[in-house]
C-alpha cells in the first residue's frame, strides 16, 4: 500500500527518446530556432524558440528568449516567457519571465520569477463569475 507511487507526471526519459536536435553542451546559437518536432538544449541559444513538439533544457542548457511549444521540462536556465501547454520546472530550474500553461509541475527546489497564467482546458466547462458584493442582490 505504501510502496505504491503516483506517477502522473511526464516521463523525461520517454521524451529523451523523441528528440530529434541536439543543441550540444559548448555550441552558442544567436537566433531564433523553429522546428516541427522535439529539441534539446545542453548549450546557449540566445534567441526565440518556437517548436511543434517538445523542449528540454538540459542542467547545462541556457535559453535567453521566449519559448512557446507543446512540452517543456526545464532543468537549466531560462530567461523569457513561456508558452506551452505542459511544463515542468525540475529542482535545479532557473526561470525568470511569465509563464503561460494550460498544466504546470513545479519540483521542490526550482526558482521561478514572473507570473503565471493557467489557461483553461479545451472543451472546459469553466465559467468564472464575479461573487455579489455585500450590498448587491444576487
Amino acid at each position: 500500500m505504501f510502496n505504491h507511487k503516483k506517477n502522473n507526471t511526464m516521463s523525461v526519459s520517454a521524451h529523451t527518446a523523441n528528440i530529434n536536435t541536439l543543441i550540444g553542451e559548448g555550441c552558442q546559437i544567436k537566433g531564433d530556432v523553429s522546428a516541427k518536432n522535439s529539441i534539446k538544449v545542453e548549450g546557449h541559444i540566445q534567441g526565440n524558440l518556437s517548436i511543434d513538439g517538445s523542449v528540454i533544457i538540459g542542467e547545462k542548457g541556457v535559453v535567453q528568449g521566449d519559448v512557446r511549444c507543446a512540452d517543456l521540462i526545464v532543468f537549466g536556465r531560462l530567461e523569457g516567457n513561456i508558452n506551452a501547454h505542459q511544463l515542468q520546472l525540475k529542482q535545479t530550474a532557473q526561470t525568470q519571465g511569465n509563464i503561460e500553461v494550460q498544466t504546470l509541475q513545479i519540483d521542490p527546489g526550482a526558482v521561478y520569477q514572473g507570473t503565471i497564467l493557467m489557461k483553461a482546458h479545451a472543451g472546459s466547462s469553466i465559467n468564472p463569475s464575479k461573487p455579489p458584493l455585500d450590498n448587491e442582490v444576487a
